[in-house]
């Protein structure tokens, strides 16, 4: 069954939220049919709740199946390609750059937390019994509020407060500025910037650039929502067709020409299509 069989709700966060949850979403799928998305690096963490049959989340590059429960989940440095077979319901909360240190939550993005770990025991349960009744608007504003209960301000002066600006700047600026900007941007020594974004989004500065532009250079193609993986695949071959100069390449994509190529075929190999 195809993604435009989907039920796909976006919901604002509430106002207590802002500044830690960008946006939240739900994603309803009847029984017998199968969904397959390409999950983006973007630049967020995610928090999920997930309900009915777990998915499973294909790494493009190694063909690697894990189970997708829902969890806490840090910045991915790379796509993902996931695929989620109904009945399920999953309700998801998009995270501005530094809620996770925020909420002091260093979560990799390839082994999430579990949502009881990092917000007590109720809330999956809460969350879980308003999507089973159906109240998604209420499970959304239920996981908005608690996220936001769970965080605290940056301290006055400290490098995470300093790399907030600086960070959401880049998403707005699409990844398209160097590490070195940053720095600047921050008032931060190069390894200091280094160090703390690090530790803040688990991944290096050169990395959460990276990402950030591949993910908006298949958002340019695709639009908002879920992303079909036949439309990612078809962004990458005609941009790997276009023959570009790999300086190019890398600098619009965050990938260079090769690991382009070898994302390009490890979707299609998750889709069971050739490249």
């Amino acid at each position: 069954m195809a993604l435009d069989q989907v039920v796909y709700r976006r919901y604002a966060p509430p106002p207590s939220a802002r500044g830690i949850v960008e946006h939240l979403w739900v994603v309803r799928l009847p029984d017998g049919a199968v969904e397959r998305e390409v999950l983006l690096p973007d630049g967020h963490g995610l928090v999920s709740v997930a309900i009915g049959t777990a998915g499973v989340h294909i790494d493009p590059l190694t063909q690697v199946r894990t189970p997708d429960a829902g969890g806490v989940r840090g910045l991915a440095d790379r796509a993902f390609v996931r695929e989620q077979h109904g009945p399920s319901v999953r309700l998801g909360a998009q995270l501005d750059p530094v809620a996770l240190a925020r909420m002091g939550v260093h979560a990799a993005a390839h082994e999430p937390v579990a949502l009881s770990a990092v917000l007590g025991g109720e809330v999956e349960g809460e969350c879980a019994t308003a999507l089973d009744q159906g109240r998604d608007a209420d499970a959304a504003a239920f996981l908005g509020a608690t996220l936001a209960a769970h965080a605290v301000p940056a301290p006055v002066g400290s490098p995470l407060e300093a790399l907030t600006p600086v960070l959401r700047s880049v998403v707005e600026q699409r990844g398209l500025v160097r590490a070195s900007d940053l720095a600047r941007h921050a008032d931060l020594a190069v390894g200091v910037l280094h160090r703390e974004v690090v530790q803040t989004l688990g991944i290096t500065p050169e990395a959460f650039l990276a990402a950030v532009r591949f993910s908006a250079f298949v958002r340019d193609a695709v639009g908002p929502g879920p992303v079909r993986p036949q439309d990612a695949l078809a962004v990458l071959q005609w941009y790997l067709r276009a023959g570009y100069p790999p300086r190019e390449v890398e600098r619009f994509t965050g990938l260079g020409h090769v690991e382009l190529r070898r994302l390009e075929e490890g979707i299609a190999a998750a889709l069971g299509v050739a490249a």
